[in-house]
Protein backbone atom coordinates (compact mmCIF):
# COMPACT_ATOMS: atom_id res chain seq x y z
CA UNK A 1 0.00 0.00 0.00
CA UNK A 2 1.10 3.42 -0.92
CA UNK A 3 0.19 6.61 1.08
CA UNK A 4 0.47 9.65 -0.87
CA UNK A 5 1.69 11.13 2.26
CA UNK A 6 4.90 10.34 3.55
CA UNK A 7 2.86 9.93 7.35
CA UNK A 8 0.71 7.12 6.91
CA UNK A 9 -2.61 7.47 7.83
CA UNK A 10 -3.10 10.73 7.48
CA UNK A 11 -4.15 10.65 3.84
CA UNK A 12 -5.78 7.86 2.02
CA UNK A 13 -3.48 5.74 -1.04
CA UNK A 14 -4.03 6.24 -4.50
CA UNK A 15 -1.62 3.38 -5.98
CA UNK A 16 -2.88 -0.19 -5.02
CA UNK A 17 -1.26 -3.14 -6.28
CA UNK A 18 -2.89 -5.99 -7.06
CA UNK A 19 0.23 -8.57 -7.40
CA UNK A 20 1.79 -6.88 -3.95
CA UNK A 21 5.42 -5.49 -3.91
CA UNK A 22 6.52 -7.88 -2.28
CA UNK A 23 5.31 -11.07 -4.26
CA UNK A 24 6.80 -9.31 -7.83
CA UNK A 25 10.86 -8.72 -6.01
CA UNK A 26 10.49 -12.17 -6.68
CA UNK A 27 10.64 -11.45 -10.77
CA UNK A 28 13.25 -8.31 -10.02
CA UNK A 29 17.23 -8.86 -11.16
CA UNK A 30 19.86 -7.93 -9.04
CA UNK A 31 18.68 -3.52 -9.38
CA UNK A 32 15.43 -4.38 -8.65
CA UNK A 33 13.63 -3.80 -12.03
CA UNK A 34 12.16 -5.99 -14.43
CA UNK A 35 10.87 -5.75 -18.07
CA UNK A 36 7.15 -5.15 -18.69
CA UNK A 37 5.64 -6.13 -22.27
CA UNK A 38 2.58 -4.41 -22.41
CA UNK A 39 0.25 -6.78 -24.80
CA UNK A 40 -2.08 -3.80 -25.60
CA UNK A 41 1.19 -1.65 -26.88
CA UNK A 42 2.73 -4.26 -28.11
CA UNK A 43 6.13 -2.62 -26.28
CA UNK A 44 8.44 -3.52 -23.98
CA UNK A 45 9.79 -1.03 -21.08
CA UNK A 46 11.46 -1.36 -17.66
CA UNK A 47 9.65 -0.84 -14.54
CA UNK A 48 9.92 -2.05 -10.86
CA UNK A 49 7.36 -3.50 -8.12
CA UNK A 50 6.57 -0.11 -7.33
CA UNK A 51 5.30 1.32 -10.53
CA UNK A 52 3.75 -1.65 -11.94
CA UNK A 53 0.78 -4.02 -11.60
CA UNK A 54 -1.34 -1.22 -9.56
CA UNK A 55 -4.60 0.82 -10.09
CA UNK A 56 -5.31 4.01 -9.14
CA UNK A 57 -8.27 3.81 -6.67
CA UNK A 58 -8.37 0.34 -7.20
CA UNK A 59 -9.55 -0.12 -3.66
CA UNK A 60 -11.27 3.54 -2.33
CA UNK A 61 -14.53 2.64 -1.15
CA UNK A 62 -16.65 6.08 -2.12
CA UNK A 63 -19.77 6.06 0.61
CA UNK A 64 -23.21 8.02 -0.47
CA UNK A 65 -22.29 11.22 1.43
CA UNK A 66 -19.64 11.50 -0.68
CA UNK A 67 -16.49 10.85 1.76
CA UNK A 68 -13.84 8.05 0.35
CA UNK A 69 -11.76 5.08 2.54
CA UNK A 70 -9.14 2.99 1.49
CA UNK A 71 -10.13 0.59 4.27
CA UNK A 72 -10.25 -2.33 1.73
CA UNK A 73 -6.34 -1.55 1.15
CA UNK A 74 -5.42 -1.26 4.45
CA UNK A 75 -7.15 -4.47 4.87
CA UNK A 76 -5.07 -6.43 2.03
CA UNK A 77 -2.22 -5.12 3.33
CA UNK A 78 -3.00 -6.96 6.89
CA UNK A 79 -3.48 -9.98 5.05
CA UNK A 80 -0.14 -9.77 2.94
CA UNK A 81 1.68 -9.15 5.89
CA UNK A 82 0.46 -12.75 7.69
CA UNK A 83 1.49 -14.43 4.63
CA UNK A 84 5.01 -12.73 3.86
CA UNK A 85 6.43 -15.17 6.64
CA UNK A 86 5.38 -18.46 5.39
CA UNK A 87 5.26 -17.06 1.71
CA UNK A 88 9.30 -16.43 2.04
CA UNK A 89 10.03 -19.56 3.80
CA UNK A 90 8.94 -21.12 0.21
CA UNK A 91 10.05 -19.17 -2.33
CA UNK A 92 13.77 -19.41 -0.51
CA UNK A 93 13.11 -23.50 -0.24
CA UNK A 94 14.89 -25.40 -2.64
CA UNK A 95 13.54 -29.17 -3.85
CA UNK A 96 14.94 -30.93 -0.49
CA UNK A 97 12.64 -28.41 1.77
CA UNK A 98 10.01 -30.15 3.30
CA UNK A 99 6.77 -27.43 3.02
CA UNK A 100 4.70 -27.84 6.06
CA UNK A 101 1.56 -27.65 6.13
CA UNK A 102 1.15 -24.39 8.18
CA UNK A 103 2.93 -22.67 5.08
CA UNK A 104 0.53 -23.88 2.65
CA UNK A 105 -2.50 -22.73 4.55
CA UNK A 106 -1.26 -19.86 4.71
CA UNK A 107 -0.22 -19.60 1.04
CA UNK A 108 -4.12 -20.75 -0.14
CA UNK A 109 -5.56 -18.11 2.15
CA UNK A 110 -3.29 -15.50 0.10
CA UNK A 111 -4.14 -16.79 -3.00
CA UNK A 112 -7.87 -16.58 -2.60
CA UNK A 113 -7.42 -13.11 -1.63
CA UNK A 114 -4.87 -12.74 -4.49
CA UNK A 115 -7.47 -14.51 -7.50
CA UNK A 116 -10.57 -12.08 -6.36
CA UNK A 117 -8.63 -8.56 -6.39
CA UNK A 118 -7.24 -9.63 -10.03
CA UNK A 119 -8.71 -6.70 -12.34
CA UNK A 120 -9.58 -9.78 -15.07
CA UNK A 121 -11.92 -11.53 -11.97
CA UNK A 122 -13.63 -8.27 -10.53
CA UNK A 123 -16.56 -8.19 -13.29
CA UNK A 124 -16.98 -11.50 -12.43
CA UNK A 125 -17.27 -10.68 -8.52
CA UNK A 126 -19.35 -8.02 -9.07
CA UNK A 127 -21.59 -10.05 -10.54
CA UNK A 128 -21.29 -12.71 -7.71
CA UNK A 129 -22.72 -9.95 -5.23
CA UNK A 130 -25.81 -9.98 -6.42
CA UNK A 131 -26.34 -13.26 -5.05
CA UNK A 132 -25.84 -12.31 -1.47
CA UNK A 133 -28.30 -11.83 1.09
CA UNK A 134 -30.81 -14.79 -0.30
CA UNK A 135 -31.79 -17.87 1.92
CA UNK A 136 -29.91 -20.93 1.58
CA UNK A 137 -27.42 -19.10 -1.58
CA UNK A 138 -24.05 -19.97 -2.08
CA UNK A 139 -23.00 -16.65 0.39
CA UNK A 140 -25.01 -18.14 3.79
CA UNK A 141 -22.25 -17.60 5.76
CA UNK A 142 -22.33 -14.37 6.21
CA UNK A 143 -25.42 -12.25 7.16
CA UNK A 144 -26.86 -8.83 7.54
CA UNK A 145 -28.85 -7.73 10.40
CA UNK A 146 -29.97 -4.89 12.26
CA UNK A 147 -28.74 -3.31 15.69
CA UNK A 148 -31.94 -4.34 17.33
CA UNK A 149 -32.10 -7.72 16.17
CA UNK A 150 -34.74 -6.78 13.40
CA UNK A 151 -35.46 -8.22 10.09
CA UNK A 152 -33.66 -5.43 7.45
CA UNK A 153 -36.09 -4.86 4.91
CA UNK A 154 -35.93 -5.42 1.50
CA UNK A 155 -35.16 -1.99 -0.13
CA UNK A 156 -32.08 -1.33 2.20
CA UNK A 157 -30.70 -4.91 1.31
CA UNK A 158 -31.35 -3.83 -2.36
CA UNK A 159 -29.80 -0.39 -2.13
CA UNK A 160 -26.57 -1.98 -0.02
CA UNK A 161 -25.94 -4.59 -2.85
CA UNK A 162 -26.09 -2.21 -5.65
CA UNK A 163 -23.42 0.02 -4.09
CA UNK A 164 -20.45 0.20 -5.73
CA UNK A 165 -18.63 0.17 -2.05
CA UNK A 166 -20.66 -3.61 -1.34
CA UNK A 167 -19.20 -4.20 -4.63
CA UNK A 168 -15.72 -4.02 -3.86
CA UNK A 169 -16.40 -5.04 -0.38
CA UNK A 170 -17.88 -8.64 -1.69
CA UNK A 171 -14.05 -9.02 -2.83
CA UNK A 172 -12.70 -10.03 0.53
CA UNK A 173 -16.09 -11.53 1.19
CA UNK A 174 -15.55 -14.30 -1.38
CA UNK A 175 -12.08 -15.69 -0.83
CA UNK A 176 -13.57 -17.54 2.51
CA UNK A 177 -15.90 -19.54 0.80
CA UNK A 178 -13.44 -22.69 0.31
CA UNK A 179 -12.70 -22.36 3.83
CA UNK A 180 -16.73 -22.90 4.53
CA UNK A 181 -18.20 -24.82 1.85
CA UNK A 182 -14.89 -27.13 1.17
CA UNK A 183 -14.20 -29.08 4.51
CA UNK A 184 -11.66 -31.00 2.52
CA UNK A 185 -9.87 -27.42 1.68
CA UNK A 186 -6.71 -28.27 4.18
CA UNK A 187 -6.37 -32.03 2.38
CA UNK A 188 -5.83 -30.85 -1.00
CA UNK A 189 -3.10 -28.64 -0.19
CA UNK A 190 -1.12 -32.00 0.34
CA UNK A 191 -1.69 -32.26 -3.38
CA UNK A 192 0.34 -29.19 -4.26
CA UNK A 193 3.93 -29.87 -5.70
CA UNK A 194 6.88 -27.02 -5.91
CA UNK A 195 8.91 -27.22 -8.93
CA UNK A 196 12.32 -25.72 -8.96
CA UNK A 197 14.73 -24.78 -11.65
CA UNK A 198 17.09 -27.59 -12.24
CA UNK A 199 19.94 -25.41 -13.11
CA UNK A 200 18.60 -22.55 -10.28
CA UNK A 201 18.41 -19.81 -12.98
CA UNK A 202 15.31 -17.39 -13.67
CA UNK A 203 12.95 -19.13 -16.00
CA UNK A 204 9.44 -18.24 -14.54
CA UNK A 205 7.89 -14.74 -15.47
CA UNK A 206 5.03 -13.28 -14.12
CA UNK A 207 1.55 -12.03 -15.54
CA UNK A 208 -1.19 -10.02 -14.34
CA UNK A 209 -3.60 -12.59 -13.76
CA UNK A 210 -0.52 -15.25 -12.74
CA UNK A 211 -3.08 -18.19 -11.51
CA UNK A 212 -3.57 -20.39 -14.33
CA UNK A 213 -6.43 -22.47 -13.45
CA UNK A 214 -8.61 -24.69 -15.31
CA UNK A 215 -10.98 -22.98 -17.72
CA UNK A 216 -13.77 -24.21 -16.67
CA UNK A 217 -13.30 -23.75 -13.09
CA UNK A 218 -11.56 -20.29 -13.42
CA UNK A 219 -15.05 -18.75 -11.66
CA UNK A 220 -15.87 -22.12 -9.55
CA UNK A 221 -16.57 -20.30 -6.57
CA UNK A 222 -15.32 -22.92 -4.56
CA UNK A 223 -12.93 -24.95 -6.26
CA UNK A 224 -11.30 -22.48 -8.26
CA UNK A 225 -7.77 -23.31 -6.56
CA UNK A 226 -8.84 -27.08 -7.02
CA UNK A 227 -6.15 -27.62 -10.09
CA UNK A 228 -4.45 -24.20 -11.04
CA UNK A 229 -0.46 -23.31 -11.54
CA UNK A 230 1.41 -20.28 -9.63
CA UNK A 231 4.89 -18.47 -10.16
CA UNK A 232 5.77 -18.39 -6.56
CA UNK A 233 8.97 -16.83 -7.89
CA UNK A 234 11.45 -17.02 -11.35
CA UNK A 235 12.80 -20.02 -9.78
CA UNK A 236 9.58 -21.91 -8.34
CA UNK A 237 6.48 -23.19 -9.74
CA UNK A 238 3.65 -24.63 -7.85
CA UNK A 239 1.54 -27.35 -9.46
CA UNK A 240 -1.54 -28.30 -7.64
CA UNK A 241 -3.70 -31.10 -9.46
CA UNK A 242 -5.76 -34.05 -8.45
CA UNK A 243 -4.27 -36.69 -8.41
CA UNK A 244 -0.54 -34.71 -7.62
CA UNK A 245 1.75 -34.72 -10.14
CA UNK A 246 4.21 -37.90 -9.78
CA UNK A 247 6.88 -37.34 -11.77
CA UNK A 248 9.53 -34.67 -13.11
CA UNK A 249 7.53 -32.36 -16.08
CA UNK A 250 9.26 -32.38 -19.81
CA UNK A 251 11.90 -29.77 -20.33
CA UNK A 252 9.50 -27.97 -22.71
CA UNK A 253 7.15 -27.23 -20.11
CA UNK A 254 8.07 -24.17 -18.57
CA UNK A 255 8.05 -22.42 -22.20
CA UNK A 256 4.34 -23.38 -22.08
CA UNK A 257 3.91 -21.93 -18.72
CA UNK A 258 5.00 -18.78 -19.66
CA UNK A 259 3.14 -18.84 -22.89
CA UNK A 260 0.14 -19.40 -20.82
CA UNK A 261 1.18 -16.56 -18.78
CA UNK A 262 1.39 -14.03 -21.88
CA UNK A 263 -1.83 -15.72 -23.06
CA UNK A 264 -3.84 -15.44 -20.09
CA UNK A 265 -2.34 -12.05 -19.16
CA UNK A 266 -4.98 -8.86 -19.22
CA UNK A 267 -2.07 -6.54 -20.33
CA UNK A 268 0.91 -6.79 -18.69
CA UNK A 269 3.39 -9.10 -18.56
CA UNK A 270 7.17 -9.18 -16.72
CA UNK A 271 10.31 -10.81 -16.80
CA UNK A 272 13.72 -9.76 -16.05
CA UNK A 273 15.61 -10.95 -19.00
CA UNK A 274 14.65 -9.21 -21.92
CA UNK A 275 15.94 -11.08 -25.01
CA UNK A 276 13.60 -14.32 -22.61
CA UNK A 277 10.99 -12.29 -22.96
CA UNK A 278 11.01 -11.29 -26.72
CA UNK A 279 11.43 -14.85 -27.39
CA UNK A 280 8.52 -15.88 -25.66
CA UNK A 281 6.60 -13.52 -27.22
CA UNK A 282 7.61 -14.17 -30.78
CA UNK A 283 6.67 -17.85 -29.58
CA UNK A 284 3.25 -17.01 -28.48
CA UNK A 285 3.25 -15.09 -32.08
CA UNK A 286 3.45 -18.64 -33.60
CA UNK A 287 0.05 -20.16 -32.15
CA UNK A 288 -1.62 -16.67 -32.84
CA UNK A 289 -0.71 -17.40 -36.44
CA UNK A 290 -1.92 -20.34 -36.72
CA UNK A 291 -5.38 -19.17 -34.97
CA UNK A 292 -4.23 -21.73 -32.03
CA UNK A 293 -4.12 -19.55 -28.66
CA UNK A 294 -7.39 -21.49 -27.01
CA UNK A 295 -5.10 -24.09 -27.15
CA UNK A 296 -2.35 -23.23 -24.74
CA UNK A 297 -4.04 -23.60 -21.60
CA UNK A 298 -5.57 -26.88 -22.15
CA UNK A 299 -2.47 -28.02 -23.74
CA UNK A 300 -1.02 -27.44 -20.46
CA UNK A 301 -2.72 -29.30 -18.53
CA UNK A 302 -2.65 -32.00 -20.75
CA UNK A 303 1.19 -31.84 -20.25
CA UNK A 304 0.54 -31.88 -16.39
CA UNK A 305 -1.97 -35.35 -17.24
CA UNK A 306 0.93 -36.58 -19.06
CA UNK A 307 3.08 -36.31 -16.09
CA UNK A 308 1.20 -37.82 -13.70
CA UNK A 309 0.48 -41.22 -15.99
CA UNK A 310 4.07 -41.26 -18.11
Amino acid sequence: MDKSDPQIGETASKKHHYLPRHYLTGFTNSEGVFFVYDKEKENIFVSSPDAAFFENNLNTVTFPNGGSSDFLEEMYTEIENQSWGPFDRIRESTYTTPIVLPDRMHLFLFLSFLHWRLPSNIAFAEKLSEKTFSDGGEFDYFKIASKSGQTVPKEVIEMLKNSKAFKKIFRQIIPFIPFYKDKDWAKRLGNWRFFYTGDNKSWYIVGDTPIIAREDRRHDIVNCLKEFMFPISEKILLINVEPPVGGGLSPEFGIEFNTAIIQQARRFVACQDKSFLEALIKYRGSYAQYDKTNTIIPGLFKMVQSARTG
